[in-house]
């Protein structure tokens, strides 16, 4: 069964439109500006001759084939930042600290002042917290002619491809470029110079200079192409929540997207423009998504016969919003319950889930164990409570049985089942991201691999909260739970604030007119009360 989708290209180009005539605005104010030649702002900083002796302090060899001690050593020159770091100016260094605010107002790259606001904002909006929405900023600054032809080229490129073909087809050709990547194990000339954090030198090389070493060590391009297919399809999920209709379809692509890239790849093919590209024509991977819709609907039988026999955790209406309670007590029955089946399974051999769904797509060999025992949907149902990557203790463990990450795993997951129990599933994003949010001050002054590995960390925690809003938060309506992961997936909590803020004044509202209404059936009883005692005594 395809699953059918449209995309407003219209819209996604407004925006783009917008960003586009913005960049051209900053950069031409800033090719006009001395402060990057001579100022003390951005310092010129040339690559060092190999011999001199700043070069070991910048933890940076002439070849750039940089050691793990290297790259790891503080770095004093401005970093391209990272695509994740989010805006928020209460959280921004005072501008007097040198080199201390970076992309989206976080700490590590740059001055307070730097970024144009109404860049950040376009940029990010457009293509949410990846390494695109920093190339347009990290280039506004116009320390280098080459890396600002890059963005522009970009944007046209991108225009070009979206009203021609629609923004379908260029999410498609952007995955299908990062897949190639690194199943060639080459690393494409489209990927940006921001895909990481990188120094003025670092990024002068990437532009400037020739052969493989010019994009870091091996280890480092082979993380690179990783962390741009992971970008690629954050992207793609990002845009499919924000411009793709309708709200179901929307989600299930992002949902897959996240946590099942192949198959969320193979979703996008549904779009005809798509097809006409030449796409496979392949439609087996349709199997699988109908087979985990079939769990989906056996799982909410189950959950309803618990529910009538009363097997599910109790929640005091008074200590949860009537708003979310039904998700809370959902969340907390199906955590249990996948930590039990999976120590039930411990002794016994159990099948790769992605082995049984590839079977499912090529020879619709469905399994036939019970729902609790079937390790996809086991699967399935960690990623919909903790995400893609933050589950993977949990289900490698369980898989490998390594009983320490296993257990790690489960600690994780009872952690999040404590958070909901207290609180509700609305607030888990909040609370779980304010947990995980290193110290980016602290941050900054360590060296890029450190730095980087920060970075990407804290990509992939909010990536994990929006594939759990989407699964959790579907009974809000009117496509809330869309609109709250894709705020996640830009990694702006204010949004997400702003978005849940409504919910929990309709809940105080209603808590209010409950209490009104005690009071005054309260008031009424004392008044017939007291007419009884008058008429007794009169008799």
């Amino acid at each position: 069964m395809r699953t059918p989708f449209t995309m407003d290209s219209a819209g996604f180009l407004a925006l783009l439109d917008a960003l586009e005539r913005r960049f051209n605005e900053v950069t031409a104010a800033a090719s006009l500006s001395f402060a990057g030649i001579d100022g003390d702002l951005y310092p010129v900083v040339q690559p060092a001759r190999a011999g001199e002796e700043d070069c070991a302090d910048r933890g940076e060899s002439a070849d750039f084939a940089q050691s793990a001690g290297a790259e790891d050593s503080a770095q004093p020159e401005p970093t391209a930042p990272c695509p994740g770091a989010r805006c928020d100016s209460a959280l921004r260094s005072p501008a007097s600290t040198p080199l201390s605010c970076d992309f989206h107002g976080r700490t590590g790259a740059f001055h307070d002042e730097t970024f144009d606001p109404q860049l950040v904002e376009l940029a990010s909006s457009a293509f949410g917290s990846t390494c695109w929405a920093s190339l347009m900023c990290v280039a506004s600054l116009g320390l280098d002619a080459a890396l600002v032809e890059c963005a522009r080229q970009f944007l046209m490129h991108t225009s070009i491809i979206v009203r021609q073909k629609g923004l379908a087809v260029w999410l498609y050709d952007l995955i299908n470029d990062a897949t190639m990547a690194m199943l060639l194990g080459q690393t494409s000339a489209r990927m940006p110079v921001t895909i990481r954090p990188m120094s003025q030198v670092q990024i002068s090389r990437w532009l400037h200079g020739s052969g493989v070493k010019r994009f870091g060590s091996q280890q480092q391009r082979a993380a690179d192409r990783a962390e741009y297919g992971n970008q690629a399809h954050r992207l793609a999920a990002y845009c499919m929540l924000r411009w793709g209709a309708p709200a179901a379809s929307s989600a299930q692509i992002a949902t897959m997207l996240l946590t099942n890239p192949g198959i969320g790849m193979c979703m996008l093919r549904e779009d005809p423009n798509v097809r006409a590209q030449g796409a496979c024509t392949d439609t087996r991977y349709r199997r699988v998504v109908e087979y985990l819709r079939s769990l989906h609907a056996q799982a909410d039988l189950d959950y309803a016969r618990a529910l009538k026999i009363g097997d599910v955790p109790w929640l005091s209406p008074d200590g949860h919003a009537a708003v979310t309670i039904a998700a809370d007590r959902r969340y907390l029955y199906d955590a249990n319950r996948l930590v039990h089946a999976y120590r039930a399974l411990w002794d016994r051999a159990t099948a790769d889930p992605a082995q049984l769904l590839m079977a499912v797509e090529e020879t619709r060999t469905l399994p036939e164990e019970p729902l609790w025992e079937n390790p996809v949907y086991l699967r399935d149902l960690a990623d919909s409570l903790m995400g893609a990557v933050l589950s993977d203790d949990l289900t490698m463990g369980f898989q490998q049985r390594d009983r320490d990450r296993f257990d790690r795993g489960v600690r994780m997951l009872e952690h999040m089942g404590e958070q909901v129990r207290a609180m509700n599933v609305l607030m888990l994003p909040i609370v779980a991201i304010d947990e995980c949010e290193p110290d980016w001050n602290a941050v900054a002054a360590r060296g890029y691999k450190a730095r980087t590995m920060q970075w990407r960390a804290f990509c992939d925690r909010c990536d994990d909260l929006a594939t759990v809003v989407l699964a959790q938060l579907q009974g809000q309506g009117d496509g809330f739970h869309v609109r709250a992961a894709a705020t996640l997936l830009k990694q702006s909590l204010p949004e997400y604030c702003e978005l849940a803020l409504p919910l929990f004044e309709q809940e105080i509202e209603r808590l209010a007119a409950r209490e009104h209404n005690a009071a005054d059936a309260s008031a009424c009883g004392q008044e017939r009360e007291g007419g009884a005692v008058h008429v007794d005594m009169a008799a």
